[in-house]
């Protein structure tokens, strides 16, 4: 990467710091450019070809979407519903269907690091905004959300690009992440930060052994216990109990007891994801199994050590929620 990255970085942390703690509009639109106008450089940190186009591809409807937003704070005075233009533009800029075409095109072909800030912190802004009644339109949101849960999950299904999966598994999170943006910020604060933590232990070992599909997972010649905490943290993200990401959803779910047909949508989506998240996982542990050496073997006490931790804390934000 170039010697400027971490320029580009600390703005992109401060321009979501400082909108998220303003209350004017028209600031939080400036930080909402500045955000996207440092970010492209890292997705383009590598000179080619390929680069260039996807920095073109994530400005082209990011920029749409800033301008809609743009357009409806100037018109609040003259359009009393100007929240029908605003929540589009919000659902466009996360990436949340039907607006979604953009995304699984980028994490595609973009870096790892990059991809892991696309789908976490760049999503930060718009939830926020999202928060705000005056900003959100309840009717076009909630048929985004069943949109997004359902489309997500059945376009995860047969893919071996595990980028392409995480994309489309990023998707249907950004359903339960939105569901639970209109009822608790403190909810949606927590699954967010269960989400980026799983995230974050699925690309650092991805970057690390330079993986991108699933045949490349199979072949690369990892440990056991690298594994095992991958597949662990598939099945988390996938919400399968007793992991911590089930806590997430089950927050979620509580909230969202009063609104049964669109909580029914979001639990296919979720039980689809579920699906190929285990058969990816299973495949690959009995591909280990199968090919299990003595030096693999040694591994498995830490690997039983690491599973019991992880059992363990996935209880822990029900614990601090209801405490």
């Amino acid at each position: 990467m170039k010697c400027s990255t971490p320029l580009f970085l600390m703005l992109v942390v401060l321009s979501t710091l400082l909108a998220i703690t303003a209350s004017n509009y028209m600031f939080i639109w400036m930080m909402m450019e500045l955000n996207m106008l440092t970010f492209t450089p890292l997705i383009c940190s590598q000179k080619s070809s390929t680069a260039i186009e996807i920095s073109i591809k994530y400005l082209i409807p990011q920029s749409f979407a800033s301008s809609l937003f743009m357009l409806a704070i100037c018109m609040t005075s003259f359009l009393p519903n100007h929240n029908m233009l605003t929540t589009p533009a919000l659902l466009m800029k996360l990436g949340s269907a039907p607006f979604h075409a953009w995304f699984p095109t980028i994490m595609q072909s973009i870096n790892l690091s990059a991809g892991f800030i696309l789908m976490t912190w760049q999503k930060i802004i718009p939830l926020y905004l999202i928060s705000i009644p005056q900003l959100s339109n309840a009717p076009i949101i909630l048929i985004s959300i069943a949109m997004t849960a359902l489309w997500g999950s059945i376009a995860g299904l047969n893919q071996t690009n595990i980028m392409l999966m995480l994309a489309f598994s990023s998707i249907t999170h950004l359903a339960w992440l939105i569901s639970a943006t209109l009822f608790s910020v403190k909810v949606m604060f927590l699954y967010f930060t269960l989400y980026s933590l799983t995230l974050g232990t699925i690309f650092s070992l991805l970057k690390n052994k330079n993986l991108v599909s699933h045949k490349m997972l199979m072949h690369n010649g990892l440990s056991t216990y690298h594994l095992m905490i991958l597949s662990f943290n598939f099945l988390s993200l996938a919400g399968m109990p007793p992991f911590a990401m089930f806590s997430g959803k089950l927050l979620v779910i509580c909230l969202m007891k009063n609104m049964l047909m669109i909580l029914i949508t979001m639990m296919i989506g979720a039980a689809i994801s579920l699906y190929f998240y285990t058969v990816f996982s299973l495949t690959s542990i009995l591909n280990l199994l199968g090919s299990t050496n003595t030096e693999n073997k040694k591994e498995y006490f830490n690997v039983i050590c690491v599973l019991t931790l992880v059992l363990q804390l996935s209880a822990l934000p029900l614990i601090l929620f209801f405490s």
